[in-house]
């Protein structure tokens, strides 16, 4: 039995230099390093998603509508003192109005106190990072008419990790305390 096919771009990389070569992961980089840089977090939200944006976190809960939806993810990573994305795998599907991608790679974050340990993780330019986190990404961009940031937003990001690492050592670093983790 035949069934219809969609063509996708995958592809096997170490950082971003063979997933930039589709345009959506090239606009990816440039929307990922806004914000890692924390470049994005001072421009108006409507510069990268859209009014009906929606992010779903690693625990499955979904926030929804552009600003409340963008202020969420912001206060996710605000716990980190700072952060860095590298692909390693990639997914895209061309769309009508846009493109759909998941990707693996891995999060190098940094925490707001600084541990006892030497940090033992570093990322493929050599920074060392107190943790490395493997991840997966859900994205949905859609093309706009406006001339910001090449005409793309985010309507859609679904974030696929396991906290328990980064809980863990926020729990040995004191940065959280167990009773705050009750409600």
């Amino acid at each position: 039995m035949t069934y219809p096919t969609t063509p996708v771009f995958i592809t096997q990389t170490t950082g971003w230099d063979k997933a930039r070569a589709h345009p959506a992961m090239a606009w990816m980089e440039k929307c990922t390093d806004a914000w890692d840089s924390r470049q994005s977090w001072s421009t108006p939200y409507t510069d990268w998603v859209t009014d009906d944006f929606t992010f779903v976190k690693p625990n499955g809960e979904r926030c929804t509508g552009g600003e409340p939806a963008w202020d969420a993810m912001k206060l996710d990573y605000a716990a980190f003192k700072l952060s860095h994305h590298e692909p390693s795998w990639v997914c895209v599907v061309d769309l009508e109005d846009g493109w759909e991608f998941i990707g693996e790679g891995k999060l190098y974050i940094d925490l707001p106190e600084e541990g006892k340990e030497e940090k033992t993780v570093y990322d493929l330019d050599g920074r060392p990072w107190d943790l490395g986190v493997e991840s997966m990404f859900r994205f949905r961009f859609v093309k706009t008419e406006s001339a910001v940031n090449d005409g793309i937003r985010i309507r859609r990001f679904q974030f696929y990790s396991d906290s328990g690492p980064v809980l863990a050592e926020m729990l040995k670093r004191e940065i959280v305390r167990p009773q705050d983790l009750l409600g």
